[in-house]
Formats: structure tokens, sequence, C-alpha cells
């Protein structure tokens, strides 16, 4: 846990401790999103899910102790000896996004597990077999699919197998054989994961496992094959708060804001907070809808990058807090565009 604590500092100074455990235990506020969204961590939202604030402390604090970190006010920063480790160690976070995935990510990959083992008793045509999953959540999945997809056995069994072969392609092979090794099927049993990699560090197991499916899964996603879409897309729309996506849905419907707030009954405040992790999680947001011109030139004549001010530091009394949010967002995803074009 060390060296991933770590790694959090490989682009910058400081970090909010208090914001740094909301993050990694995935609390879901429009604060805590535009935090890692700014300082590039959202990927790490919601990755222990189930840490305690007391444990995360004692954690800064022992590193604190081992002269590794320094708390200054509310921020927390690297030491010397802290960047010299940072720099020695190599912990590689390619490809999670525990803010996309991690809500449904162990979920998707059992059914995709389960999946793969029945068509392959499908295809042999055996019924007798021990399935590796017997929840009725998975079994009852694994019926809708069959059902949606209406392929013969002979073409689920192609088509399941097509599929998969051009997603692992798409990722690196020591993580596409990490996962392959995995399935179960007929006359064969998967192995468990960490029969797979040598290590007795569960955080490291955690980490490469999760890397490994997220991967998957954003392939999936990008690539939209069929019946691997067709499987996971109901878990997958889990990951989203449904609610912004209800005022997601009413924006595309062309309701204002207002009309949204009266028929649903919520303060501005709120819509605002779906509206920003709208913004944050979806490239279709409509900034030109949402944000005014009045935001928009006040915003255009401030001299420093609108992304490193707070609001306190722009507004002049009439700045709408949730357009000037959206700014920033809209500001800050066109550099990433632009940096990757």
């Amino acid at each position: 846990m060390t060296e991933f604590i770590l790694s959090l500092f490989s682009s910058r100074d400081k970090l909010r401790v208090s914001t740094l455990f909301h993050l990694l235990s995935g609390k879901r506020t429009s604060s805590v999103l535009l935090y890692g969204f700014f300082h590039g961590l959202l990927f790490i939202h919601g990755s222990f899910p189930t840490l305690k604030q007391s444990e995360f402390f004692t954690m800064i604090e022992e590193m604190t102790k081992e002269n590794l970190l320094y708390v200054e006010g509310k921020d927390v920063k690297l030491t010397p000896l802290g960047k010299k480790q940072l720099e020695e160690q190599s912990v590689d976070l390619t490809g999670l996004q525990y803010d996309k995935y991690g809500r449904t990510d162990n979920e998707c990959w059992r059914l995709i597990k389960f999946a793969v083992q029945v068509v392959s008793q499908l295809a042999a045509d055996e019924q007798k077999y021990l399935p590796v999953e017997t929840s009725p959540f998975y079994s009852y999945q694994i019926k809708r699919w069959l059902k949606e997809a209406n392929y013969s056995r002979r073409e689920l069994a192609e088509g399941l197998y097509q599929e998969l072969t051009e997603i692992f392609l798409l990722m690196p092979r020591d993580k596409a054989d990490f996962l392959a090794n995995q399935f179960s099927g007929n006359s064969r049993i998967g192995l468990l994961d960490y029969q797979l990699i040598k290590t007795k560090d569960d955080t490291k197991l955690k980490f490469f496992q999760d890397q490994c499916v997220h991967l998957l899964l954003a392939a999936i996603s990008k690539h939209k094959p069929f019946l691997l879409k067709l499987l996971i897309q109901p878990l997958l729309y889990q990951n989203h708060n449904q609610s912004m996506l209800v005022t997601r849905q009413m924006v595309q419907e062309g309701l204002s804001v207002e009309q949204i707030m009266a028929r649903r009954r919520l303060k501005r405040g709120t819509i605002n907070d779906h509206l920003i992790e709208w913004a944050i999680f979806f490239d279709d947001f409509p900034y030109e809808q949402i944000v005014s011109k009045k935001t928009r030139n006040i915003l255009s004549h401030v001299s420093q990058p609108i992304i490193t001010l707070n609001y306190r530091d722009v507004n002049i009394g009439d700045l709408d807090y949730g357009e000037f949010r959206l700014y920033q967002i809209e500001q800050l995803k066109g550099e990433i565009t632009n940096e990757l074009n």
C-alpha cells in the first residue's frame, strides 16, 4: 500500500489528505470528483471502498514517521526520501479505471468467466458440470443473455471465441494470458488469480487483477463486440449515478435546468452536481447549452489559467458556481484532447 500511495505523487508535489481518503473510499460528491479530475486521480476513485478513515490516517502517519511524507496543514507532501523511493519503485497503474468500472468490475469478470464456461459446455452438448457460479444473480444474467442473443450453440461458441480473441489481441500479452488462464470450460478448470502471479502482497495482486479486468472492460466498451457488450451492459450501467442519468436524459430531451428542478423537486445544487458528474464522465455534455454567454464572457477575461483557480478567486458576485465548474471541465478536456492530437 505504501508504494501505491507514493505512486499517486508521480506528477504532483502535494495532495489533500482528507480528499485523498475520500477518493480511495469512493465518496461521490462533486467536490471529490472535481479534485480527482483536476489532479488526474479520478482513476483511483473507489479503489478501496471498505477502507476506514482511521486505517488510512494510520498509514499516512506511519509513512510520516518513515520520513517518506510530511504533513503541512491539510496537505501531505513528499520528502526528499519519499521522492527517491518513488523514483526507484516501479508501480504500473496503466489501465486502472475504478471511476468507470470499480462498482461492478468483479461482477462483470465473474459473469464473463461464467458465460465462457456455459458456452463451452453447450458447444460440447454437456449438461452435467460444476458451474463456476451458483448465485441466482449470475444464472439470471446468463439466461437473459442467451435469450437476447438468440444464437445457435455453434454461432454462440464461434462468436464468443472470435470476440474474446479480438479483445485479447488489443491487450498486453501478459494481461490477456492472465485473464484467459482463469477460464473454465469443457474438460478444463481455470486457475485462480493468486495461482497465476507470484506475489504474497494482496494489494499488488488486487491491482494487477483489477488492471487486467479494467483493460478488458474498456476494450469491450470501446469496440462494442455484440455478445460481450450484450452480456455486461446492464452491469456497466450500474457504475454511474442513476439519478444523474435521469437528469442527463431530461437535458437531452430539451428541458432546462429550471424545468428539471421543478419536475424532480430537486435543488439547484443537486442538479449542478449531476451536471458536473455528467461532464466529467461522458464526452457528450452540451456545454454551449448549459454554460451561458455571460459566464463565458466573465471567465474568458481571466488572465490566469482557469483550471488552476477556485470559485472564490474569480467570483464577482453573480458568477454561477455550476457554470464555473463546467467551464473548467470543458477547458481541461479541451487541453487533454489537443495534447492527444
